[in-house]
């Protein structure tokens, strides 16, 4: 099977299939896969047919994003098919009804800073992803549900992936959000943005440079968290970095980068010496 062609074999056989599906997700349908074909790792993700509208809807709209940006290989997505299950052999059970989305299985991109990585290459794997991200926003369309694990490495490059909340020029009513990093104006129901994208982005940098992860109980210390208490520290060795994380966390979104070009303005005016 080859991603370069996107010719998809109708006899593909999954190989060392492991369900990786969190529970609770599980329960509403939701399917998660990681195979193996011809000694390559692909992941395999599919939404059981009339089991939780939500959810299936929102695999859907992921579908259709694929579907629409499928004439040209964008390079902030990985190699993916879109596949009907009925043409997977294998053992287990699978239904028959309905497609799966198939891509190749790849590393978190932002791994664990080193003591050996140097100024340049921390700012060079920033500026990567926002290349990623600023490839995706001028094709129109906002991820809306930005978090570390949705960037991922990929022959030196940084992609995106799980666009289930994703939309394209309008903003779609009711889509879910991960308190962790929702900017301060989605508490107050405000509309997904690009600005809500950079926010989250943000936080992703802030907690990969400073080694540690943020911390609420519930949605209401998230809240109070974005929207009142959140404050900016980094080692000295990592302060440059500072009026980056500034730009992109502002409370206020007049007072944010509006842009991901903005944000790679400011990334350039940075002082690596």
């Amino acid at each position: 099977m080859s991603f370069t062609t996107l010719i998809f074999d109708s006899n593909i056989q999954l190989d060392n299939l492991s369900l990786s599906t969190k529970p609770e997700s599980y329960a509403f349908g939701r399917r998660l896969y990681r195979c193996q074909i011809e000694q390559q790792q692909y992941w395999l993700k599919f939404h059981l047919i009339n089991s939780h509208d939500v959810l299936e809807q929102a695999f859907e709209r992921e579908l259709s994003f694929y579907q629409q940006n499928s004439q040209v290989r964008h390079s902030f997505l990985l190699p993916h098919q879109i596949i009907p299950l009925c043409h997977i052999k294998h053992d287990d059970d699978f239904p028959q009804h309905g497609v799966g989305l198939l891509s190749v299985a790849t590393n978190i991109f932002f791994s664990h800073i080193q003591a050996t990585d140097s100024i340049q290459v921390i700012y060079y794997k920033i500026l990567t992803a926002l290349q990623a991200i600023e490839s995706m926003h001028q094709l129109g369309w906002v991820h809306g549900d930005f978090k570390a694990e949705h960037f991922r490495l990929y022959e030196n490059s940084c992609r995106l992936i799980d666009f289930e909340q994703s939309y394209q020029l309008q903003p779609i009513q009711n889509l879910t959000a991960t308190p962790h990093y929702m900017a301060p104006e989605l508490f107050h129901g405000k509309p997904k943005t690009v600005q809500t994208d950079l926010y989250a982005f943000g936080i992703i940098v802030y907690e990969w440079l400073s080694q540690s992860k943020l911390t609420a109980k519930n949605y209401h210390e998230w809240a109070v968290l974005h929207c009142q208490k959140l404050e900016i520290e980094l080692p000295d060795e990592l302060r440059c970095f500072l009026p980056l994380l500034t730009g992109l966390l502002q409370k206020h979104v007049k007072q944010r980068f509006s842009s991901a070009i903005e944000v790679k303005n400011c990334l350039n005016t940075i002082d690596l010496l």
